[in-house]
């Protein structure tokens, strides 16, 4: 009966032992799981980020490329008009010395110079106005590149303070998986003082038996 009982005792020690091999099994497999998903999640997010710091860099691209065509043809143009000008005063000239008559060189001469300064204000606003279109354009894209620098720091900001409440939640996790551990550990501790202590009270009444036994035989 004795062995029976420590056979018993072994087995329920042995059951313990692979119930707790099983359980850090499939801790091992969540903490893989977790750990994959995990990374998948930080790939995806790295991948948004990309398109959109591409996205913006194609759309500052595309401005810069538009205001430089836009600011070409407006040189051509102005060129054009100055062409125009500097035909129109040789013109001017050629029939003032053909007509040979000063108070009408001096009327087409006035002319031609109110002209000439109406052109070159004409200019110089729309050189104003293009320069300021310029520093306005500057600034809406040292403005975008603000608010995007901003947003990758807001969002760095944001992944280390979720990296920090994934980890605080981990090392949560740890902490209760080895309390909950040890507790199991406890609990088989206890078990198997019980079973020694069954195991002793068991010899002890055989002893006794034996005892007895004995003693009748010897009466």
């Amino acid at each position: 009966m004795d062995y029976t009982v420590f056979l018993e005792a072994k087995q329920l020690r042995k059951q313990a032992e692979d119930d707790a091999k099983l359980l850090s099994n499939r801790l091992a497999l969540l903490r893989m799981e977790e750990q994959k998903a995990l990374k998948k999640i930080e790939e995806t997010r790295r991948k948004a980020q990309e398109i959109m710091e591409a996205r913006i860099r194609n759309q500052e691209l595309l401005k810069e490329k538009e205001e430089k065509e836009r600011l070409k043809q407006e040189e051509e143009r102005l060129k054009l008009l100055e062409i125009q000008n500097t035909k129109a005063q040789d013109r001017i000239q050629r029939e003032q010395r053909v007509e040979g008559c000063k108070a009408k060189n001096r009327y087409e001469a006035k002319e031609l110079k109110e002209k000439m300064q109406e052109n070159l204000e004409i200019a110089e606003r729309k050189k104003q106005e293009e320069l300021e279109m310029k520093t306005n354009m500057k600034n809406q894209v040292k403005t975008q590149k603000s608010l995007a620098q901003e947003k990758r720091r807001l969002m760095n900001e944001a992944k280390k303070a979720q990296a920090r409440e994934e980890l605080e939640k981990r090392i949560r996790e740890q902490e209760q998986m080895r309390r909950n551990y040890e507790e199991s550990v406890a609990k088989m501790e206890q078990e198997e003082l019980e079973l020694i202590q069954r195991l002793q009270n068991t010899q002890l009444m055989q002893q006794s038996v034996y005892e007895d036994l004995e003693d009748a035989m010897r009466s």
